[in-house]
């Protein structure tokens, strides 16, 4: 599998199969915002459903209740946001950016940094106030 970007536009143009339904409700989710499908071999089931609003995330979400949970990530632009600030990389300011951080390689100089006692959790009982 080769990572790649698709519009949401463009997987409407090229599944002409799709029910009636089906189109109405990704057609509805781009009056919303842009809509991404990133193909990624890293993550289960391969395919990362980048969007640009929580609710686009949510209705994708509903959408997919019941069926299997690991074949189809979603992820809103705030998720990702969060998600980079958090590991300490720069904030994307859009999808395609955030699409361009995960299709890119791993530095080769990867490197585990030592831990950081702070980090630490601290698994003891606690005493008895008593």
């Amino acid at each position: 599998m080769t990572p790649s970007v698709v519009t949401l536009q463009e997987v409407l143009r090229h599944h002409r199969t799709l029910s009636r339904r089906g189109r109405e409700f990704y057609e509805n989710l781009l009056a919303h915002g842009d809509v991404l499908a990133v193909r990624l071999d890293y993550l289960p089931g391969a395919m990362l459903w980048l969007v640009t609003t929580s609710n686009q995330a949510q209705l994708m979400r509903k959408a997919r209740e019941g069926r299997t949970t690991s074949d189809v990530c979603v992820m809103s632009l705030a998720e990702a946001q969060e998600l980079f600030t958090t590991v300490g990389d720069p904030m994307p300011s859009g999808l395609y950016e955030v699409a361009a951080w995960l299709l890119s390689p791993a530095p080769e100089d990867f490197s585990t940094p030592a831990p950081d006692e702070s980090d630490s959790v601290d698994l003891e009982e606690p005493e008895d106030p008593s």
